[in-house]
């Protein structure tokens, strides 16, 4: 079991990675906009592995909470978030 609170990697680690991945689209969707649409494409694919860590890092984080009701909803968010980011 990890160590980590899960209120951190969630919240602190997950406004940064929003930030990154909120970054990166911008910028692939600029790219297309410039006629570089296979920049955007490989920006696009650049961010599953930013978020797929960060959703391993959850899943492992998420039984150290003090409510256990917060385990199974944050990896579902989790997972959730995944398939929206590989179907953005």
């Amino acid at each position: 079991m990890d160590t980590e609170k899960l209120w951190r990697v969630w919240w602190v680690w997950g406004i940064a990675l929003a930030a990154a991945l909120a970054g990166l689209i911008w910028v692939a969707e600029t790219a297309r906009d410039a006629g570089y649409e296979r920049w955007g494409d490989a920006l696009d694919v650049a961010r599953l592995p930013l978020y797929w860590i960060w959703m391993l890092r959850v899943w492992r984080c998420a039984a150290n909470v003090v409510n256990p009701i917060w385990t199974p909803l944050a990896r579902a968010a989790a997972v959730v978030g995944l398939v929206a980011n590989a179907l953005a």
